[in-house]
């Protein structure tokens, strides 16, 4: 059975911290597949991103949210096993890609998911951050990709764990105690930053509703090995 992994990075206004994520993910022995989504970035993302070899570099002129950006990067992955990294994290390394590979490629799990060193506080006594943008998983997993076209920007990882749950995968949850993403408020500044926190909230919100999103953290912790 073939284990290498397609890894698909979505990228907004990222140019600060992309480079050094894509530095981590290109080379590593467990990946050799790496598409980087440029989603309409209106920062100097793009010029950067072409600068760096060893990826494949998806890219549209008009930001269309990250779950169609990711849809297009399962189209494009040419392996069954997938992984997803947010290009904004600080910390990462080859060790902490390593450690969310091995559960699902030594099939101890299904899915395999980070658990940030700056995760809510909530997400850490709950131990899983259910919305967390880093996992490994079967591509077999979504299914029906066009389905992905009528979600919100950010309702992938809901759609996903909707999915998981359904199909009662087990869960490999793990604790990344050097790797952090950092606030929106610390990216875009204090309001800014607010407002795309709230707009996240509320598509998640609306996809699950309310009780969905507890239910749906409780079905996932009983699914966790």
């Amino acid at each position: 059975m073939d284990f290498t992994i397609s890894c698909i990075v979505p990228v907004f206004n990222e140019a600060k911290r992309v480079e050094k994520v894509s530095t981590v993910l290109v080379g590593h022995p467990l990946i050799d597949e790496v598409i980087v989504i440029n989603d309409g970035s209106s920062d100097n993302s793009e010029q950067l991103l072409q600068k760096i070899k060893g990826i494949k570099l998806i890219s549209y002129q008009k930001n269309q949210g990250k779950t169609l950006a990711m849809k297009r990067g399962f189209q494009s992955a040419k392996n069954e096993l997938i992984m997803t990294i947010d290009s904004d994290l600080v910390g990462l390394s080859k060790k902490a890609v390593g450690e969310l590979i091995e559960p699902v490629r030594n099939g101890l799990a299904d899915i395999s998911i980070s658990l940030r060193s700056n995760s809510l506080l909530l997400f850490k006594l709950l131990g899983l951050d259910f919305v967390s943008g880093e996992r490994v998983f079967h591509k077999k997993l979504l299914g029906d990709l066009e389905k992905l076209t009528s979600l919100p920007p950010f309702g992938l990882e809901s759609y996903m764990n909707q999915l998981i749950v359904e199909k009662q995968l087990r869960i490999r949850v793990v604790p990344w105690k050097t790797v952090i993403s950092p606030r929106k408020s610390k990216k875009f500044g204090c309001l800014t930053g607010l407002l795309g926190d709230i707009k996240m909230v509320s598509q998640i919100i609306s996809l699950l509703k309310p009780w969905g999103v507890l239910r749906q953290i409780w079905q996932m912790r009983k699914l966790r090995v």
